[in-house]
């Protein structure tokens, strides 16, 4: 690799600075050229603006109440902020160095490290590779399962009398819709991020209105907090990064951008991360001061059994269901480039997709609470896929050369590793941490 390094690196570097088109003939990272027999489907700025905004709008978000009620309303807002700014920055950091490279999965990426072990036996990407496509499907597969859950949560209620009080005839029809939807073309699924989008601005409407109503009636909860110490910070970090971090999927979206260059996905990103950041703020800091300290896990357990409320958990089964077949995406993404005949590919990659909504079904039945899995699912994305990889792609697959540039990779991958440990330790919110510690109670 070393010897065709340069002169692989120099055609890339004249294949971004003059190509015309996205649809000519490239080279890709392994020397050979792409398959332009098939077309590539693309999505414009707008329909993948709205595809990152639905790839956060999971089952996080519903969790962010209860992870305020741990580490207080101000601590929350500094949190959010660093977390988009980290975000941003790492996941630029990666469609920079896919674009460089041409390789548009996290895996194929991160299996471009040059460096060997064993006597030169065996190169560290192609461990690299094996180890970050299995936390893509464990990340993912999480996100799956939490979906189904949902789904059985929000339905179950309504069908009780008649399927009794197994999870097993909602789950198993809610993953049969699931099969159709995950073989839509992301041009497709931007509408069902629109919906999910609306389903999300009616939540948080309704929590907004909810707010006020008990508060001119003097209703609100006491032990609410601005200013707190505890625990509980670590775990939002975690539940902010469930939300954020969409590392694992960005790459086979940015593939698909009609005209793709970073800096028109830089636009989209940053639209999408602004959406993101309001609908998060408003959701984790109303709903902690309308429904208190001890809000449910599950924030959507804690909203009024009336029509609006019962319209609010019907319409996270929408974007349950919108999210799912998002979430497959980088799922498949290594069957979609793997060097093999189209003949082959075409018969793989369905049957990839049954053994995903498989296996997500059996586990949805089997896995009885989905808050600590969260937890843990946002320690490990915001470790693995916000810190750990960008930061070794930074240092090894970007020619930025410069001590500075050296020493924030470095800093990016120890934050990482140290947030890992911790965020699989600490796995509550932690809320009698904050009761003991409140510096500055809210009060009415």
């Amino acid at each position: 690799m070393e010897a065709d390094g340069t002169t692989m690196r120099e055609r890339s570097s004249e294949a971004l600075m003059s190509r015309p088109s996205s649809a000519e003939p490239l080279e890709t990272s392994l020397g050979s050229p792409t398959n332009t027999s098939e077309p590539r489907p693309t999505v414009t700025p707008r329909q993948l603006t709205m595809n990152i905004v639905c790839g956060g709008l999971g089952t996080g978000m519903f969790s962010l109440p209860s992870s305020v009620a741990g580490s207080s309303l101000i601590p929350c807002v500094l949190v959010l902020v660093l977390t988009i700014l980290l975000n941003a920055w790492t996941t630029m950091i990666l469609v920079q160095a896919a674009e460089y490279h041409q390789t548009f999965d996290i895996g194929g990426l991160i299996g471009l490290l040059p460096m060997k072990v064993f006597g030169g036996r065996l190169r560290v990407g192609s461990l690299a590779q094996a180890c970050v496509n299995v936390l893509v499907f464990v990340v993912c597969m999480i996100s799956l399962i939490s979906y189904l859950i949902v789904i059985d949560d929000a339905i179950h209620p309504f069908v009780q009398d008649i399927v009794g009080s197994g999870r097993a005839p909602v789950v198993t029809a809610a993953a049969a819709a699931m099969v159709p939807l995950c073989f839509l073309e992301q041009h497709h699924l931007s509408w069902t991020s629109f919906v999910a989008l609306l389903v999300n601005i009616y939540i948080i409407a309704l929590v907004s209105i909810l707010f006020v109503e008990r508060y001119q009636q003097d209703l609100l909860p006491d032990q609410t907090c601005w200013l707190g110490a505890g625990r509980g910070l670590i775990s939002m970090l975690a539940v902010f990064g469930q939300c954020f971090v969409s590392q694992m999927c960005i790459l086979p979206m940015y593939e698909e951008l009609e005209d793709r260059s970073p800096r028109m996905f830089n636009r989209c990103l940053c639209s999408a991360f602004t959406l993101l950041g309001l609908i998060f703020g408003t959701f984790a800091c109303l709903g902690y001061l309308l429904f208190g300290a001890h809000v449910e896990g599950n924030a959507m357990d804690n909203f009024p059994k009336t029509i609006s409320g019962h319209l609010a958990s019907l319409g996270s089964v929408l974007v349950a269901m919108a999210l799912y077949p998002i979430m497959v995406i980088p799922m498949v993404a290594p069957v979609k480039h793997l060097h093999v005949s189209l003949r082959f590919r075409k018969l793989l990659f369905p049957v990839t997709i049954f053994l995903i909504v498989l296996t997500s079904y059996v586990f949805a039945l089997i896995v009885p609470n989905l808050l600590t899995a969260n937890l843990i699912g946002g320690a490990l994305c915001v470790a693995v896929f916000a810190s750990v990889v960008p930061g070794i792609v930074g240092l090894c697959l970007l020619r930025k050369h410069g001590l500075i540039w050296k020493f924030l990779m470095a800093l990016l991958i120890l934050f990482g590793l140290a947030n890992g440990v911790f965020g699989l330790t600490f796995v509550s919110n932690y809320v009698e941490d904050l009761l003991e510690n409140c510096l500055l109670p809210v009060k009415y």
